[in-house]
């Protein structure tokens, strides 16, 4: 890797971790730094500035909804919809490039994420006929965990996941302080070790879903049956 680069992924990985190190010793973890220090440190620095970040709940056109959603992407001109209270959105499954669930401590926070991560994953963003065809990767909201502590060693998130239906599985797990990301895209596997690396390989995971569905629209008749 050029060093250049490399030095530069390594600034944002160090300032990243910093920052986090920082905001625990003042006070217990509280999400909003974490995800505003996910959001300030790395996206809004990488990622082109068409894309918006923020957090609130996700639904799609049959009503279902998520909770609480930590981090979310919308896809260029796109839609989302103010909540009354605090600056959350609502925001359509079909607009959503990616959600992120970040968590202070994997080791303690494992399954909190895992329940946070099914929820995304019950959703669709289009709605199939009886006789269409659609790809998995195309229906489901591509979804990452993002913990500033936690597992040590790929080995130990894969003896995680076994215990997950596949179907549930995120399609990314970055670990900042142990420098490691592992990518899941249908059956293949995409592992990263080291401080620059394991930047390099989010990113990379990333900006490939959100360039293959930057084109999307929404159609917003396919959520006029919620309002019956």
């Amino acid at each position: 890797m050029n060093n250049l680069f490399k030095n530069k992924l390594e600034n944002i990985h160090n300032n990243m971790l910093e920052c986090h190190r920082d905001s625990q010793k003042y006070s217990s973890s509280i999400i909003g730094d974490e995800r505003e220090i996910f959001q300030t440190n790395l996206l809004s620095k990488i990622l082109p500035s068409n894309y918006r970040f923020g957090s609130g709940t996700i639904t799609d056109s049959k009503g279902r909804e998520t909770g609480q959603i930590d981090t979310v992407i919308e896809l260029p001109f796109s839609l989302s919809f103010p909540v009354s209270t605090g600056n959350n959105r609502l925001y359509l499954a079909d607009s959503v490039g990616a959600a992120f669930e970040i968590k202070s401590d994997l080791n303690k926070q494992w399954h909190e994420a895992i329940e946070k991560i099914k929820e995304i994953q019950e959703l669709n963003r289009y709605t199939i006929g009886k006789d269409d065809f659609a790809l998995l990767d195309d229906l489901k909201i591509p979804t990452f965990i993002i913990a500033y502590k936690g597992f040590k060693k790929l080995d130990t998130i894969y003896k995680k996941l076994e215990k997950v239906e596949s179907r549930y599985w995120p399609n990314g797990i970055l670990v900042i302080e142990s420098g490691i990301f592992l990518g899941l895209k249908n059956n293949s596997h995409y592992e990263c070790t080291g401080n620059s690396t394991c930047i390099l390989g989010f990113v990379s995971h990333l900006y490939g879903y959100l360039n293959r569905y930057s084109k999307n629209i929404v159609d917003l008749d396919n959520y006029s049956n919620l309002l019956k």
